[in-house]
């Protein structure tokens, strides 16, 4: 038996060489920047998350990418030293859609996230 602990060390699970993309449904609201992405930086502090890892916010709200990170930072700088911080923002994104059924919007972002992927073998991970 080996000292190491199996929740922290993950790096031989097949699943961490694949990439995957979570996304964020309800990404402006109160709930994603207070608790969700502050929980996806802790897994991706703790290197519990694929070394391919993007993240998508999808909602209503009229964003871009770097008007989510700025509304988002508040709340991660609290948790995270900076640095780190600044490489989690760099893997978050946004796509707005006029509601959550908007098929428009969402085939927009898997146009986006085809062209992330590149072809290669990546989980997708929604989280509502």
């Amino acid at each position: 038996m080996t000292d190491e602990n199996p929740v922290t060390h993950v790096s031989h699970e097949e699943w961490t060489k694949e990439g995957l993309a979570v996304m964020v449904v309800g990404a402006s609201g109160d709930l994603a920047k207070k608790k969700t992405y502050p929980s996806l930086l802790s897994l991706y502090a703790g290197n519990l998350l694929p070394k391919d890892l993007v993240i998508y916010g999808f909602a209503r709200s009229n964003m871009t990418d770097q008007d989510l990170r700025d509304r988002l930072r508040p709340f991660l700088i609290e948790k995270q030293d900076e640095a780190l911080v600044d490489k989690f923002l760099a893997r978050c994104f946004y796509q707005s859609g006029s509601g959550y059924g908007d098929v428009e919007g969402w085939k927009a972002l898997d146009g986006k996230l085809r062209e992330v992927e590149g072809g290669k073998k990546s989980n997708r991970l929604f989280y509502f």
